[in-house]
């Protein structure tokens, strides 16, 4: 039966009788198989570390009931050591930074509801003996005869820790620095109230986000906008992963922008670059047209490929029209020169000519196109291509067909 129960001897003598209450069943000891059907406890002493129980079961087919003496076990300090050693840890198997209610406390200032009861669902309380050599974690039964008082965050900006009072049996224990406390990382607790809206972000490009993350990040961020004010301290994108991360000064909702916490969140899932095979539409313009006809429209009909395909895009990509069609509607994109973020001048982004906030998502950065074919019949050049780069990063875009009507204007 001891070797079938296999109890810890660390164990205080409440974990023990838990175990041995849960361990019903089969179980083959000894190369015997024995069932045990009911576990009774028929005396213990947690103070001496000591408790017998009446096995009920059968072996071999043949029913039994055995009295077992358990002794050395954890054994219970006294009241004094109870309250005076107490120290606290957070429960293994819970979640404490999304179900202990830190912000009713750390924003609200209001700890009434940190009882006893409240903090037996998160915290475990251990004590031990002055001489060391009794460790002894509390039990429903010590924790109904536990008070706790003065619940309260201590620490600064980044790391802390919530410590609390405790009264055993009319005790009182340690107060101050010296009470029981938790470690507690407010940022990481404030970060699971502030998350990404993938929803949100899906229906958009991640480029333009980034260049007016300020207009775009509320709506990109699911919280409670009764309670918290998120701010943008900052922002950085990954290209490769069509991603962006946002940190954020999270403020109280208070009317003094009260400080909460400081974080960052991963935004992804954005609109690939892929979409633009749909999105995209590059059109004819009267100074592309001017281009091609001072060097097409006097050469005969013929495939002209190799020849328009040596040709730098740049001369001639930035005279195109551009349009990004959504929701039935087509949004006319313009070329502007902005500075490169690595330095060294200049660069193209097409964006959109219209002033709606809804669209600045659209930022086409240094577009470039790989020109497939060229072929001239009467006045009109057709030049099939497709999108291989912008944004930083390389597309495998649709093979397109853009047609130029070869007449000056």
């Amino acid at each position: 039966i001891v070797e079938y129960f296999s109890l810890d001897k660390q164990l205080n003598v409440y974990q023990a009788l838990e175990k041995a209450k849960a361990s019903l069943g089969n179980k083959t000891v000894n190369g015997k198989l024995v069932s045990v059907i009911a576990v009774n406890v028929l005396n213990k002493d947690e103070e001496k570390g000591t408790f017998t129980l009446r096995v009920i079961g059968n072996s071999v087919d043949k029913a039994f009931t055995k009295d077992v003496e358990y002794t050395g076990f954890a054994e219970k300090p006294n009241d004094y050591e109870m309250v005076s050693r107490a120290v606290a840890s957070w429960k293994a198997d819970v979640n404490y930074l999304k179900d202990f209610d830190f912000d009713t406390l750390y924003r609200l200032k209001d700890n009434s509801k940190f009882t006893a009861a409240y903090l037996q669902q998160f915290v475990d309380l251990s004590s031990s003996s002055v001489e060391g050599n009794k460790h002894y974690t509390f039990t429903p039964e010590d924790w109904a005869n536990t008070i706790v008082s003065d619940v309260r965050y201590i620490g600064g900006s980044y790391s802390g820790r919530i410590a609390f009072t405790i009264t055993y049996k009319g005790r009182k224990g340690n107060t101050g620095n010296s009470s029981p406390n938790v470690p507690f990382d407010k940022n990481k607790y404030y970060a699971t109230l502030v998350t990404a809206n993938s929803e949100r972000a899906s229906k958009l490009y991640m480029r333009g986000v980034y260049e007016h993350a300020d207009v775009f990040y509320t709506s990109l961020l699911k919280f409670d906008s009764d309670k918290f004010v998120p701010y943008l301290k900052g922002k950085y994108k990954d290209n490769g992963a069509n991603s962006l991360r946002l940190s954020i000064n999270l403020v109280a909702k208070d009317g003094h922008d009260t400080e909460l916490a400081n974080f960052d969140v991963e935004l992804a899932g954005f609109k690939p670059l892929s979409a633009l095979d749909n999105d995209l539409t590059i059109g004819t313009s009267t100074e592309l047209r001017d281009f091609f006809a001072k060097r097409y429209k006097t050469k005969a009909d013929g495939d002209y490929s190799a020849a328009v395909s040596r040709l730098n895009t740049k001369l001639w990509f930035n005279k195109v029209e551009m349009y990004v069609t959504r929701d039935n509607e087509q949004i006319e994109l313009k070329a502007n020169e902005v500075q490169s973020e690595y330095g060294g001048g200049n660069v193209t982004a097409w964006v959109p000519t219209s002033n709606l906030a809804k669209y600045f998502d659209i930022y086409l950065l240094e577009p470039r196109i790989e020109v497939t074919s060229a072929k001239k019949t009467g006045n009109y050049l057709d030049i099939t291509y497709k999108l291989v780069y912008v944004n930083d990063v390389a597309v495998d875009g649709k093979v397109r067909t853009v047609r130029v009507h070869l007449v000056e204007a």
